[in-house]
């Protein structure tokens, strides 16, 4: 790994009771990507300021990935929005139509959603929609839907996720900050 990378990891209300699999997709990331930055992952979804703290305080040059299962996938956006860094991605398990609905910055590269639009399989709380903010053409974003049980983090999801980041650490698609 040339560049830092730091990635932080966000649970749904709840925390690691009602959302295992936050803890479960943090270990493999840090099994995925050797001498990445984690800090004290998985943070609650309430935990944006640090989050964003962290990312401004990042090496200039660090690869920044935010990711998120309900609560803390709606809490994505809001943390890029509260960074003056590029965030290289941020990644969502089923962002609940009751939180934080934030459009995405331009700071923000990738950012990818699954979740699932049947209501009735998650009473709202997987039907979330990211959307690009107004004149934001930079994001790259891409919305799976995914007809899965709340909070969403399947094995689909998790190993996509992970070849996404992956290609995001190796390519960060940022121009040379390498120095």
């Amino acid at each position: 790994m040339s560049r830092p990378v730091v990635a932080r990891t966000m649970y749904g209300m709840g925390g690691s009771v009602t959302d295992p699999g936050a803890h479960t997709f943090t270990e493999a990331l840090r099994s995925a990507i050797p001498g990445i930055d984690l800090g004290r992952s998985p943070y609650r979804d309430y935990d944006v300021q640090e989050i964003a703290d962290d990312f401004n305080h990042s090496a200039p040059n660090a690869v920044r990935i935010c990711v998120g299962s309900s609560l803390g996938a709606n809490n994505c956006p809001v943390v890029a929005a509260r960074t003056k860094v590029l965030v290289h991605g941020i990644f969502g398990f089923q962002a609940s139509s009751y939180g934080a609905h934030m459009a995405i910055t331009q700071n923000v590269l990738f950012a990818h959603l699954f979740r699932n639009p049947l209501w009735p399989m998650t009473f709202g709380l997987g039907t979330g929609k990211w959307a690009p903010a107004e004149g934001n053409s930079r994001t790259s974003l891409i919305v799976t839907s995914e007809y899965a049980l709340h909070p969403g983090e399947t094995p689909k999801a998790m190993s996509t996720f992970l070849a996404e980041i992956k290609r995001i650490v190796a390519k960060p698609g940022d121009g040379d900050l390498t120095a």
